[in-house]
């Protein structure tokens, strides 16, 4: 008996699932899963420009440190025109070449400084990518 009842519904599952979907039932999953994936898609973006941020003040804390090693080491920070390679041929850094901020532009190094009363400014354009605005990130100012 209970083999019987088995076997109908094997059967009956099988008449089901050769039906398919209907092209609405697909059009409205599709919408749904797009729909979702648009809003993760914004969520996630935010927190990659927060990140990227967060990147930026690392590094410019990084290359800082590896800057007053260089003055510790020769009695004076690197000359602007020598700018943060110096750091990369004394071995002071530990990278091949001079790190770039997240979107991928060079750090602008400023020796004497005339922001900063640690003596050098150093500093990214930040995402726009160009110098002014509220989006540069520096060691002059704490946000």
């Amino acid at each position: 008996m209970l083999k019987n009842f088995f076997k109908a519904l094997i059967k009956a599952n099988a008449k089901e699932a050769s039906k398919g979907f209907s092209l609405l039932e697909i059009m409205v999953t599709i919408t749904i899963m797009t729909m979702i994936m648009g809003a993760v898609g914004v969520g996630v973006m935010g927190y990659l420009d927060k990140s990227k941020i967060k990147q930026a003040k690392i590094d410019i804390g990084t290359i800082s440190n590896a800057l007053d090693l260089y003055k510790t080491e020769f009695g004076r920070y690197p000359d602007s025109d020598d700018g943060l390679s110096r750091l990369v041929e004394e071995k002071i850094l530990k990278e091949k070449k001079v790190p770039q901020d997240p979107w991928g532009n060079e750090y602008v190094y400023i020796y004497p400084g005339s922001n900063n009363e640690d003596g050098f400014d150093l500093y990214s354009f930040g995402p726009d990518g160009k110098e002014g605005g509220n989006d540069d990130i520096t060691n002059w100012e704490d946000d």
